[in-house]
Formats: structure tokens, sequence, C-alpha cells
């Protein structure tokens, strides 16, 4: 797949004047398609419209114009912030450490709304002895608590560098997030979305034809992922402090007592609130401290200290097991604790109708941008940004497909080379279950010699690239067959991506799999399209059934051992005469043969250079 194109910067003389964005048609499917795909017929209601489109009311390049709005409208939060915290109820030495950790690193970065990520980000950053006084003890009047008119420009002010890197650390989380986004297409959602991450993040979504709106899950690695990247690229001084702050449980009642204050345009913060922000930052700070190891000196005892957990905070489990261990038999006892609670972005909507509501105000913008003519696109056609960004979801999404495939089955089965040189994901079942169906079939139909198949269970991205490419070319030649009228590739990619490439529910003709296979390059298209079109609704029930993974969510070899023997007796049935067995030139097979010795003798090489390094480390550490 070639690399991301790169939009140039266009001097201020270059930029086109004001144009409307002409609406396009949607792609006209059979009656069954467009009845499941039919969307509203007003801007705000399609999905494609922020990704390449932007203000034209304005003589600089677009993107500089729209984050300049940005940088203009990330400030606003810190003076929200500032002005909801109690800083003139504070001693005068706790109002200054609060603004000057909100003016050095407090960034608008989080799941929250904006001003209350940097009241969270701000508290954060303070000393861990904060306050100390407590804030109850000694009450004086700070500087801050009646600022006039120059105190608040010059206050206003502070907030430029820091809302700077505010806005850098929210476009490398999109980007990260994401992997589909260019920085230009980050900076255009979150201007939409007035700098609000998850107000951007539904947005993406919106446009890119998620079945559901979901905000980011702070428990998962991608969003803490994305979160770490984004403190590191902006310098922030505590990156892991940000990153726990979204992801650690919380007991519920404090949950429940901070949604007052931490929510959109929410009340004025009291000491007490203050203070229990810090009692829940000291909460997260201790998880790596709830179990404590000692080893006492003369009795050869080990001591393990817990911290007494009230029964809706946390649990401590036990369970015993037995390792062995160089010949000595050590008994091990794993201590697990489990915190009870839930995470900040639960106070953000969680319901569908919520997370509706909060991209309706970009989406009412962007109609009346689009009624005044003050919408223009930088580009347009199947190679604009937001058809190559609807790409690389599509791809993610098949990537995720055959990821699942090879969790699912046993690693006696040996389909690696079929499934990376056939094993294509359009049929008439769901996309796993084409897959495993595909590659078996290859296998029995096209098979390697006996002597000289040998698979080795090391793959990458980059191997499974070319399958990937190759399977969305096939379901967008089998979406296009299944349309009225001719239809864009970014038309088709649209249904693709709001199907979540399952065409399964949908009916196809005898040509459609034939058609799709030859545009997908399968290296047995004819084949390939006949069997596919040869399976009846009888039979793929039957495969459905024998596909269903057992507890530990792996087929069982007797179920595609069935799989198999079925495909034999249709490849039989479909085409009688034997299939010739490939066979490797004499050169081939010497190239071939000194491929395999070399990476036998590295992988022997790095084998034994691992288990050294495992056995040093177990006699170092016989209690782990």
């Amino acid at each position: 797949m070639p690399p991301r194109r790169k939009i140039p910067q266009l001097s201020p003389e270059a930029v086109p004047p004001p144009a409307r964005r002409l609406r396009r048609k949607s792609p006209r499917l059979s009656p069954a398609a467009e009845a499941q795909t039919s969307q509203l017929t007003t801007p705000g209601d399609r999905r494609g419209l922020f990704s390449c489109l932007y203000s034209g009311e304005c003589d600089e390049p677009p993107d500089f114009c729209l984050k300049f709005d940005l940088m203009e409208t990330i400030p606003d939060y810190y003076e929200e912030a500032i002005d909801r915290l109690p800083v003139e109820d504070m001693p005068a030495d706790a109002a200054d450490q609060l603004m000057t950790s909100m003016g050095r690193s407090a960034l608008s970065l989080g799941l929250l709304d904006p001003a209350s990520n940097i009241i969270l980000n701000t508290i954060a950053l303070l000393r861990r002895d904060f306050p100390d006084p407590p804030l109850h003890c000694r009450r004086r009047s700070s500087r801050l608590a009646r600022p006039s008119r120059h105190t608040t420009l010059s206050r206003r002010d502070t907030w430029a560098r820091v809302a700077g890197a505010s806005y850098l650390a929210l476009r490398s989380f999109m980007v990260s997030y994401f992997g589909c986004l260019s920085e230009e297409q980050a900076t255009r959602y979150l201007h939409w979305a007035r700098g609000d991450l998850v107000r951007a993040v539904l947005l993406v979504e919106h446009d890119l034809y998620d079945a559901e709106l979901q905000i980011p899950n702070p428990a998962s690695q991608r969003t803490q992922a994305a979160l770490k990247c984004a403190a590191i690229y902006v310098s922030h001084p505590a990156p892991d402090v940000l990153v726990r702050l979204q992801a650690s449980p919380l007991p519920q009642q404090w949950l429940d007592a901070a949604a007052p204050f931490l929510k959109p345009q929410g009340r004025k913060l009291t000491l007490d609130d203050v203070e229990l922000i810090v009692r829940m930052l000291r909460h997260q700070d201790g998880a790596p401290l709830d179990l404590q190891v000692k080893l006492l000196p003369d009795s050869g005892e080990l001591t393990v200290y817990y911290r007494n957990f009230n029964p809706d905070e946390a649990q401590i489990s036990t369970h015993n097991t037995n390792s062995v261990n160089h010949g000595v038999n050590f008994s091990l006892v794993t201590y697990k604790v489990e915190r009870h609670g839930d995470r900040l972005a639960s106070l953000s909507p969680q319901s569908p109708r919520g997370r509706r509501s909060m991209i309706s105000s970009c989406l009412e913008d962007a109609e009346k941008a689009y009624r005044t003519g003050g919408l223009v696109e930088s580009c347009c056609g199947d190679a604009c940004e937001y058809t190559e960004s609807l790409r690389m979801r599509l791809h993610s999404t098949i990537h995720a497909f055959y990821l699942k495939v090879f969790t699912m089955l046993p690693r006696s089965m040996r389909l690696i080379r079929d499934i990376l040189f056939a094993g294509h994901c359009y049929g008439p079942m769901d996309p796993v279950s084409n897959i495993i169906v595909n590659s078996i079939w290859h296998s029995i139909v096209y098979p390697l010699p006996l002597t000289e198949i040998e698979e080795y269970h090391i793959i990458d991205a980059l191997s499974m690239l070319r399958v990937e490419v190759r399977s969305l070319e096939g379901l967008i030649a089998l979406v296009r067959g299944n349309s009225d009228s001719g239809c864009s590739t970014q038309q088709v990619m649209e249904h693709l991506s709001l199907k979540c490439c399952d065409l399964s529910q949908g009916t196809h003709t005898l040509q459609q799999f034939p058609a799709a296979a030859a545009a997908a390059r399968h290296p047995q298209h004819a084949a390939l399209g006949s069997f596919l079109a040869s399976l009846t609704p009888n039979v793929l029930y039957d495969l459905r059934r024998l596909l269903t993974t057992g507890t530990n969510g792996v087929i069982s070899p007797e179920s595609l051992g069935q799989i198999e023997q079925f495909l034999r007796y249709k490849a039989v049935t479909l085409d009688p005469e034997p299939r010739k067995v490939s066979e490797l030139c004499e050169e081939a097979k010497v190239t071939l043969q000194r491929m395999k010795s070399y990476y036998d003798s590295m992988s022997l090489y790095l084998c034994s250079k691992l288990e050294q390094l495992l056995q040093k480390y177990a006699s170092e550490h016989p209690l782990v």
C-alpha cells in the first residue's frame, strides 16, 4: 500500500475562492441493501462531512486557519477552569501552586470536557503533599480573588504556551488512536469539535460509518497508548500520571460526589471538592502499594502486607499453585487485588442518545456553514483524504479478521501459507468464516508437495498486507456487482464500513463471486468463484455450525476435520479430475533450501541465547 499522501500547505494567494460543496448522490444498491444503508440527505446527517472540508471565509491556508481558531478556543477553557476553581478561598501559596501548575503543563487532554480535564490535570501535577496544610486550616485572600480587566488579559496570555501544547497533544492522540488520519484531518475534526477530544472522536466515528458511536475506553491498551504518546509528544512532565488519571478505577461514591462539578459548564468547585480530587489522585497513586512483601531477617518468614479495603472498594483473592524449577519444588502463592469502582470517563454520556447529542451541535454548525456556502473541499474524488481514511479503516478492520482467524485455529492446523496466499475474506458467510473456508479449500485443491511444505509460525503485518488489500478489492467488486447502477469507490467503501465488511446478509448471483475473485487477483479466481457459488443455504448452515468455537475460543480439530472432508467431496464434485501437485524447478529448490538452512541456523542461535537468559533469571529469582 502506498504511503499516505501529504496535502501541501498553500500560500495565501493559492487558496481557491469559497465554493459550495456539491452534494454526492447515494449509491444505488439493491432494495434490501438500500433499506439497510438509508441515510438522511441533510449534510449534518450524511457521513464524510468533516474530513475534507474547511471554512473558505479567510485569506490564509485552510489548515492554518483551523489551527488558529483552535488556539483561540482552547484558552477559553483555561479561563473557565480557573474560574471554576476556588482560588479566592485558598491560601495564597496554594493558589500560586495551582496557577503555576495550570500554566506550565496542565493539558486539556482527557475523556471529560476540556475544562474538567484541565482541572484534573492541574491538580494531578501538584506536589503529593498538596494541600499542606489543609485548605480549610487557614484562608487568605489570594491575589487572584478579584482580578481586574488588565489582570484577566495578562492571565489569558499565560495560557498561550500550554494551549499550544494542548492542541498538539490532542492532534497526536487523534492520529495515534485512529491510525488512519493525517494531522490535517485531525485538526479539522478538533476544530469542529471545539477542542473537545471525546466529541472529536465521535465525529470521526460518525464520518467513518461506525455502527455504534463509542467514546474511547480508558481500560483499553489502545486508549492508554494514545494518551501516553500524546503526552510524550508535548514533553509532559508525567505521562504515566496522566494515563493513570484516566485509566484507574475509583470508588463509585467518589465519582457520584464528583459528577456535579466534573461536567461541561459544571458548578464552581468548593474546597471540599478540591480535597476530594486530591483523595482520588492519592487513591490512584497508591495502587502499586496495595501489596507489600517483606522477608523477616531472623525467622526466614515472608510477610505480606495489604491494604484494608472496604468491600465496595477492592477485593483481594489468593490461590496456590505448584511450580517446578531446576528440579526444586516451590509453593507459589498468587495474590490478586481487584479494585472496584469505575473510571472518570463514566461521567461522560454513556447512552447512544447522549453520545449523539454531544455531536449534534457540530452537525448543526456544519449544516449552517453548508447552507451559507462557507464550506469548500480541499480535494475530491477517490483520491481525497476522506476516501484514503475509509480505505485505511477497512484495512484495519480486515486485519482484525485475520488476527481472529489465527486465534481460532488450533496450532496443529497448517494453514498459514494458504491464508496468506489465497485466504480472502469475501464470500457468502461472515468474513472470518470466509477466510477459514477459503483457506481450507485452497489447501485441498492446490496443495504443496509434502516433502517441501514446512510452515513457520512467525508472521508480521507486512506479510498479511497483500491478502488484506486484495480482500478489500474483492469486497468492493462484490458490492458493485450488487448495485443497480455504477457507484464510486468511495460510496462502496462507505457501505462496507457501515456493514463492517460483512456481506453475509445480502443476496448474490452466481456471476458475482467469480468477478469478485478476479478483481481480487486470486491465484485461482475462476475455481474459487465456482466453489463459492455452489454453496447452498443448507451447506452454509452446516459450515457455520462446524465453525463454532469452544470455551477456549478455538475450533475443535474434529470440526475442522469434518469441514475438510466435506470440502474434499465438494472439490471432487466440481472437478472430478485430480489436481496436479505443483512442483518447484531445481533452481528454486536450491534457493528455498538455502533460505531454510539460514533460517534454521539463526533460529537455533536465538533460541539458545534466549534459553540462557531465562535460566540465568530463574536461578537469580527462584521465587518468581
